[in-house]
């Protein structure tokens, strides 16, 4: 048998484990952030941690004994007492945290709150215990309701979007067909005065004619141009499989049957792809290629290169260099706005809408673009796809 001095020894090894045991699990009920509350047969309260002390904003000495129905708003307490009773003399020993949906818990200041419980019973020396784990959901709950609030706003400037995009399409349909009649008229019946009447009319009259008819060629230029670009804007994207390389010499093999007289040396890497939308992505490279050809016309030996290479985050990115005009950085800014040009149109012609369409087309792949350039020493565009 055991001397007293083993006995001894024995009960302070269980009395330190027990005491361990305690301070453990204390431990872990005060650093939890969810409220912890445990209740008796009555429904009176034998333990409240700090997490519990945090939401309900009372003491622990506050509540120890007390009720539980004074953490309760009062016209929920009779039917949550009515609900534990059943709880506890039913076979389900537990509930998961939401399974009741939300609950109501309240302050010591009175203020109600939405909470998610779950709750669990077990018997202890013959007497149940009810333990409930519960979480304010306040933050949670006005955050869907923002949610809410946003989808709507949302919805309603989709509506009005899908508004002014009928308005769009319908001022377009106007542009496309009101515009374009008397636009013809002005110009064929000047093109007839310097064709059929050149010999009653003077060098001056003839002159205003001709910018009669040039003017009538810019605005039916700008009226396309206008037209295209907002195409764009509303045309869906559809990708496939794009080999870029051949797309690349295409246009350029176009841009020279338009102007033969030009001499340009073309160079275009080889293996070029992406995915992407091909019509929309051939506008673009029309746009950046044909800017290319447009902006070396003062160069003897026109050089326009199209090509690609990795960024630091291994994106591909694309390139068309040219050696021609360039343009000043500081007003790099205006290059992608609609109308905003950088040079007079008396020296390189144009709308100052390619640009503009091209960035949008960027836009609707996901991608960016930009440039880098130098007054006479050519520019750079530089696009990405994803």
């Amino acid at each position: 048998m055991p001397d007293e001095a083993d006995v001894d020894r024995d009960r302070e090894d269980r009395t330190r484990d027990l005491l361990a045991s305690a301070a453990f699990f204390k431990g872990v009920f005060d650093i939890a952030v969810d409220a912890i509350i445990s209740m008796d047969e009555s429904q009176r309260i034998i333990l409240f941690n700090q997490g519990a002390e945090r939401i309900f904003q009372y003491r622990a000495d506050e509540v120890l004994g007390q009720p539980l129905a004074m953490l309760l708003p009062e016209d929920a307490r009779h039917q949550h007492h009515h609900q534990v009773d059943r709880f506890g003399d039913s076979p389900t020993v537990a509930r998961q945290m939401g399974e009741r949906g939300s609950i109501w818990g309240r302050r010591k200041n009175g203020v109600v709150f939405p909470a998610e419980a779950s709750i669990s019973h077990v018997k202890i020396e013959g007497r149940l215990v009810f333990t409930a784990i519960l979480r304010d959901v306040t933050a949670a709950r006005q955050a869907e309701r923002a949610i809410r609030e946003l989808n709507g706003d949302l919805e309603h400037r989709a509506a009005q979007l899908e508004h002014a995009n009928r308005e769009l399409e319908a001022f377009s349909y106007s542009v496309s067909h009101d515009l374009r009649a008397p636009l013809r008229t002005i110009t064929g019946f000047s093109q007839i005065l310097i064709e059929d009447f050149a010999d009653q009319l003077d060098a001056e009259g003839a002159d205003y004619l001709r910018r009669i008819v040039d003017a009538g060629g810019r605005m039916a230029q700008l009226i396309d141009d206008l037209l295209n670009l907002s195409r764009v804007s509303r045309q869906p994207v559809r990708t496939s499989p794009v080999d870029l390389t051949a797309m690349a010499h295409a246009v350029a093999d176009e841009l020279g049957r338009a102007d033969p007289t030009r001499s340009v040396r073309f160079t275009v890497a080889d293996g070029l792809s992406a995915v992407a939308d091909a019509q929309l992505l051939r506008a673009a490279m029309y746009n950046l290629l044909g800017n290319a050809w447009k902006y070396t016309t003062k160069q003897s030996r026109a050089v326009v290169e199209f090509g690609a290479r990795p960024d630091d985050g291994g994106r591909t990115v694309f390139f068309v260099r040219d050696n021609g005009a360039g343009f000043d950085m500081a007003y790099a800014d205006k290059l992608f706005g609609p109308f905003q040009r950088l040079h007079a149109t008396a020296e390189y012609p144009g709308t100052g809408i390619g640009l503009a369409t091209v960035q949008r087309i960027i836009h609707k792949h996901g991608g960016e673009i930009w440039a880098d350039a130098a007054v006479g020493q050519g520019a750079t565009f530089y696009f990405t796809l994803e």
